[in-house]
């Protein structure tokens, strides 16, 4: 039972996760991209896998990838250090989507996260990654609310 309960809390974003910019930029990123490219089957038989938009590889980076969401809204977010994206490589025998959080961007009065969609193989003992896409998320500072709130999020790619 205890196992249960450790799952449950640990897929309930909490509120700090709500106003963390990454976590937002991160969720807006994902929906924006599965209602863009969701119905696009980008796969390539034999060497890629269909990326999955409800469940998505964050490559883990501890400075900003630490606190952010397992799962909202129906999608599941699963945090691989290097040794973890060779793991799945090797099991999966293909290159697969990975997403990648940027550092935030001050840009006049506007902050600006980019979240990059690589596509990751690993060949001759090292990892590769291949750009593919991206999102910029651009949030300005709402006064009346007394926070940032997302401006825009613009697709973009090869």
């Amino acid at each position: 039972m205890a196992l249960v309960a450790v799952t449950a809390l640990a897929q309930t974003p909490s509120p700090a996760a709500d106003q963390n910019l990454y976590s937002v930029a991160l969720k807006a990123s994902i929906i924006q991209m599965e209602n863009e490219y969701g119905p696009i089957n980008d796969s390539v038989p034999g060497e890629s896998v269909r990326t999955d938009y409800r469940h998505m590889t964050v490559e883990k980076d501890p400075l900003i990838t630490e606190a952010l969401p397992t799962a909202f809204d129906g999608h599941v977010v699963e945090y691989l250090d290097d040794a973890g994206l060779i793991e799945r490589y090797r099991k999966l025998g293909k290159s697969y989507a990975i997403l990648r959080v940027g550092p935030m961007q001050a840009d006049g009065d506007a902050l600006k996260i980019a979240v990059v969609v690589y596509q990751v193989s690993y060949k001759k003992h090292r990892l590769q990654f291949g750009l593919s896409d991206w999102s910029d998320v651009e949030f300005r500072y709402d006064c009346e609310k007394q926070q940032y709130v997302i401006n825009s999020v613009k697709l973009g790619g090869i």
